[in-house]
């Protein structure tokens, strides 16, 4: 059951866990600083709160089990039940994993996307602002070119059709 429920995470991006808490991975785009491209970074936060999975969830494991999305309810929450007795750690697939230590959930998330984004040195970049306005002007000067030639080609179709 839990192996569906990393699929699931994997997929959507997020994973609640009944009575433990909820796991989301969110990720950070990419900025430039001071000529350094800093890389993109994904991880797994994990709050704890009453989990609730949706019906999503739900129909998602209902699908992959070829059962009804109540049943796969059923045997979600039964199957966390018993998981986090002996305070044992429960592993998430290879991306980390939970245990229980003096009442409280706590997540360790083996997760490392920094090994896959390096950040990249661009050096100094000319200032976009600068661009913008040397566009925008040379937008303008086209606009009163065109309207000038679309005067005058009405000008002349009226003096001709006369």
């Amino acid at each position: 059951m839990i192996h569906l429920a990393i699929k699931y995470f994997i997929r959507f991006g997020q994973l609640d866990i009944p009575s433990v808490g909820q796991l989301k991975l969110l990720k950070k785009e990419a900025e430039l600083i001071d000529g350094v491209l800093k890389s993109p970074s994904e991880f797994i936060e994990f709050e704890t709160n009453a989990g609730t999975p949706s019906k999503q969830f739900y129909q998602f494991l209902g699908n992959a089990l070829d059962i009804s999305a109540d049943q796969a309810a059923i045997q979600y929450d039964q199957s966390w039940e018993s998981k986090f007795e002996n305070d044992q750690k429960v592993m998430i697939g290879n991306l980390g994993f939970i245990f229980k230590n003096e009442g409280r959930y706590t997540f360790e998330s083996l997760f490392n996307s920094s090994q896959y984004y390096k950040d990249i040195e661009v050096g100094n970049l000319p200032n976009s602002e600068i661009f913008e306005t040397e566009l925008t002007a040379q937008k303008n000067d086209k606009w009163a070119i065109w309207a000038i030639t679309l005067a005058v080609i009405a000008l002349l179709a009226i003096l001709l059709k006369q």
